[in-house]
């Protein structure tokens, strides 16, 4: 009965969750620029054909990108120290871990008078500083938990043959676990892709990503639904496509990034 029971909270939750993207796929297939019903896809031919999506689109992959690169490294630099040092550094990680979940509305102020006052507002540069306050905690408390997996005989190993801590990380931990790393950077780039706030507020046009876009499909004469659900529905088919091809090591990855 227990068992019957979760499977149909489960359900539930898998129908919640997918109704509003079907919502979206639907109305940008039906609802027309001119207030008629009927299915086509001339919202997505609109969409499309505008310059300003695709430079939206360039910003938000810009962004998410070279965020997700510098947290991927430097997390792995970090959670090699926290496993290989032989010190304890588990209350380190939970102080790392609760940046993580600082709100961003706390930070998003602070970071538009710093970068007003470096000249770094409006920048692709300066939009990926940001990021990196989830980012980073985030790549270094999974990364931390794949190493810590890593037997320490095999560094050993490569230091009794003459290499250094840098080429021990580089060349045999970090292809060791490629595979959860990889699925914790396709996370990560998923969490900047969608990222709101912080484009909103320190993004105007020279760097204008895809979400803050939309807004201006809200004319004063009345939201256009269509193109809004049709930017949207393509722009949340790149992290749909990246989780799907990572699937099969979300379960393992995650296991092994847990507390043990």
């Amino acid at each position: 009965m227990k068992i019957r029971l979760l499977y149909a909270v489960a359900l539930l939750a898998c129908v919640l969750t997918i109704i509003p993207p079907l919502w979206a796929l639907f109305v940008s297939l039906s609802v027309q620029a001119d207030g008629a019903t009927g299915l086509g896809i001339d919202n997505y031919r609109e969409v499309l054909s505008q310059p300003q999506f695709w430079t939206s689109l360039w910003h938000s992959f810009a962004a998410a990108a070279s965020s997700t690169i510098i947290s991927v490294t430097l997390g792995s630099m970090a959670a090699y120290g926290m496993t290989r040092f032989g010190i304890n550094f588990d209350r380190l990680a939970l102080g790392i871990l609760a940046i993580r979940m600082i709100p961003s509305i706390v930070l998003v102020i602070p970071f538009y008078l710093w970068f007003q006052s470096a000249g770094a507002l409006d920048s692709v540069a300066g939009l990926s500083v940001t990021y990196l306050t989830f980012s980073v905690p985030f790549a270094i408390w999974m990364i931390r938990g794949f190493f810590a997996a890593i037997p320490i005989e095999i560094d050993e190993a490569a230091r009794m043959d003459g290499a250094n801590a840098w080429t021990i990380l580089w060349r045999i931990i970090l292809p060791i676990a490629a595979p959860p790393v990889l699925t914790t950077a396709v996370l990560i780039f998923c969490f900047c892709w969608n990222e709101f706030l912080f484009a909103l507020v320190l993004t105007d046009q020279n760097a204008l990503t895809f979400l803050p876009m939309l807004m201006r499909y809200v004319p004063p004469q009345g939201p256009l639904y269509g193109q809004i659900f049709a930017g949207s529905t393509i722009y949340f088919t790149v992290p749909i496509i990246a989780i799907a091809l990572i699937r099969r090591q979300l379960e393992g990855s995650f296991s092994a990034g847990s507390v043990k």
